[in-house]
């Protein structure tokens, strides 16, 4: 059994990884905000999934989830190891997207904010000297039944509004990953002893009409498109190294969104109920 400290394990992908520890026999700790015990006691390994993304509402809630505390820990804090999860949003509107590449921030990108405060901070885990692994997660879904994130915004508005509003064209595309998939392959990762960046991905983008298509046949919803043009691309994601470290085997969205429109209407169905 081993300690693992999670910041930011009360969130969607942080709670999954303290599920998953815990069910593993490992000793888990959740630290509250303002929290100074965490400068005084052996952190074990930390998984740092705090984060914050609204850069419009709240940019200095957004420099200080994703630096300045994680800051602090590297200079100041006991610990074994540190993951930190990125993004793979740091690859927006270029078609390189392996973990070696030269990166582009994208001037009239509204969110460029979130982006530069996850490269600042995995060069803070890289130049800090410390055994840090980062991990580049792309779009994580899952069962999040009151995400903002895209899909199950989309699937929740499907099932308890008959419609989703699109705001982007048919042809937009991302890459998608399960969030069970990154706490197991991050972990497959920690027991490897890995170090440095890795992206975990599909592999494989999936449009907006193929998602919509699988909804509309599950829900009979109407879908709203209500942009004519897209603002911004992202390019298939490179898995390369992560394949060739770890038997990785990712799981498919399409096949996974299926089964997620049934759980979210066999969980309203027993809410309402």
């Amino acid at each position: 059994m081993s300690k693992f400290t999670v910041f930011g394990g009360r969130g969607f992908i942080g709670s999954a990884f303290v599920k998953d520890l815990k069910t593993q026999g490992h000793d888990v700790f959740v630290p509250e905000r303002e929290d100074l015990s965490i400068f005084e006691e052996n952190l074990g390994t930390i998984i740092y999934s705090a984060g914050y993304g609204d850069c419009q509402k709240d940019p200095f809630n957004v420099l200080h989830a994703n630096i300045t505390l994680l800051s602090s820990l590297l200079e100041k804090a006991r610990f074994n190891k540190l993951v930190y999860i990125s993004s793979t949003r740091v690859y927006m509107n270029q078609y390189d997207s392996s973990e070696s590449c030269d990166l582009k921030v994208s001037y009239h990108d509204d969110r460029r904010l979130f982006n530069l405060t996850k490269l600042v901070s995995e060069e803070l885990c890289l130049k800090s000297n410390r055994d840090c692994l980062i991990i580049r997660p792309s779009n994580v879904y899952g069962l999040a039944k009151n995400s903002p994130l895209f899909l199950p915004s989309i699937v929740r508005s499907a099932i308890t509004n008959g419609s989703i509003n699109m705001y982007v064209t048919r042809d937009y595309s991302k890459d998608y990953v399960f969030v069970g998939d990154v706490v197991r392959y991050t972990l497959d990762l920690l027991n490897k002893n890995a170090q440095g960046l890795f992206n975990l991905a599909s592999g494989i983008n999936t449009s907006a009409n193929e998602i919509a298509d699988i909804i509309v046949d599950k829900t009979g919803c109407n879908v709203n498109w209500l942009v004519e043009e897209d603002i911004d691309f992202f390019h298939e994601i490179d898995i390369t190294k992560v394949v060739n470290t770890l038997d990785y085997k990712p799981n498919n969205v399409i096949d996974d969104l299926k089964k997620m429109i049934e759980d979210f209407e066999n969980f309203f169905k027993k809410h309402k109920g």
